[in-house]
């Protein structure tokens, strides 16, 4: 059979290309079904943008409601300063005043918890009747049992018409303080938590050791010790000498003798380079503080160091305080350590505080503040 042959349709003798005559027929059909994935993809595409967008909705939402958590934990904190109702008045008041998805939130009074917030576990109980409390908890809620979840319009299409969206806030008041403590020469920043019986700079020149309580610091109470905030002194009044036959210095201390401890650091209290006779302070935990070692010394020996704005120290790490003004008399921040629950403020010496004469009284007045813990 020749090739012209080969092409004639073996039934109605018709001429074919076999190949033609495939593609010519099948070609339309191929066409039809990408026409149906592009529908098909172009739908999906739709439904996750769609998706996203709700998505976008309700993450923003949950941003906002936050927010607002905040801002009515702050407001109901400051009103604890008057009494729990106010703290409650005040944190629904502040709540509505902010919007959320476009309206306002709307707190329910049992939405706001009055209690204590323990600054030592950072943790947030309900008060009991005959407690003092110190913070509130706000749970600011978008729900559908209240009819305020977030719409999700392009979701209702798989049946999720709504998205609840919760947030909680807790914040602390703390209260107005007005506290004065007598410092005396004679104490010793290195028995500072240590307990009675307890020695330091035993080995001296005269060979005379001070001994707890005698030569003890003193503990500050009545102050909340919250690591992250700031203590600041009113006023340092008061003189004090190393020696009852010399002179009495001011609370800056003797700023031509300056130097650190004979011993070193002691009972696990870091050692420091500062004016003898001035005012010391120390920071600690609730653990007895010989039962660690202590930090790297700090050195007050320049008029610049000593003429800090804010000073950070770390726990068990004796630190100059001095008349708690800079050298413009703008009051110096000292910053309570992660940790920390006990602050002592003793007196400067190189040995020997037992002879020490004269005291210093500080104030510390502050008005009441609100922090926003969790």
């Amino acid at each position: 059979m020749t090739r012209i042959e080969s092409l004639i349709h073996p039934t109605n003798g018709q001429i074919t290309n076999s190949g033609i005559f495939t593609m010519a027929n099948k070609m339309p059909r191929r066409r039809g079904v990408v026409t149906i994935y592009v529908v098909v993809l172009v739908t999906a595409l739709t439904m996750f943008a769609s998706l996203g967008v709700d998505f976008g909705r309700v993450e923003l939402a949950k941003t906002s409601l936050q927010n607002v958590a905040d801002s009515a934990a702050r407001a109901a904190a400051a009103g604890l300063n008057t009494s729990s109702a106010q703290a409650v008045h005040d944190g629904i008041v502040a709540a509505g005043l902010n919007y959320c998805d476009g309206t306002p939130v709307v707190l329910q009074a049992s939405d706001i918890d009055i209690g204590i917030w323990n600054t030592t576990t950072h943790q947030f109980t309900v008060a009991a009747a005959f407690d003092t409390p110190n913070a509130v908890r706000i749970r600011a809620q978008r729900i559908a049992s209240r009819g305020t979840a977030v719409q999700t319009p392009f979701a209702a299409i798989l049946g999720r018409k709504t998205c609840e969206v919760h947030a909680t806030s807790i914040a602390m008041f703390i209260r107005p303080l007005n506290i004065n403590s007598t410092i005396p020469g004679t104490a010793s920043p290195f028995l500072a938590g240590m307990p009675n019986g307890s020695v330091t700079s035993l080995h001296n020149p005269h060979n005379n050791p001070d001994y707890a309580p005698t030569a003890s610091p003193v503990a500050i109470t009545g102050i909340p010790i919250i690591p992250g905030t700031a203590f600041t002194f009113n006023t340092i009044n008061g003189n004090v000498s190393h020696d009852p036959t010399l002179a009495t210095y001011s609370p800056d201390g003797d700023l031509k003798d300056i130097g650190s401890n004979t011993n070193g650091s002691e009972n696990g209290i870091s050692d420091a380079v500062a004016p003898i006779n001035a005012l010391m302070g120390v920071f600690l935990t609730d653990e007895q503080p010989n039962l660690s070692s202590a930090p790297t010394r700090l050195d007050f020996s320049t008029a610049m160091s000593r003429d800090f704005s804010t000073l950070k120290p770390q726990l068990k790490q004796t630190f100059f305080i001095g008349d708690g003004v800079d050298s413009k008399g703008n009051p110096q921040n000292i910053i309570v350590p992660a940790g920390a629950t006990r602050f002592y403020l003793a007196t400067w010496d190189f040995y020997e505080w037992n002879n020490n004469q004269g005291s210093r009284i500080t104030n510390v007045t502050r008005p009441g503040q609100v922090v926003l813990v969790k």
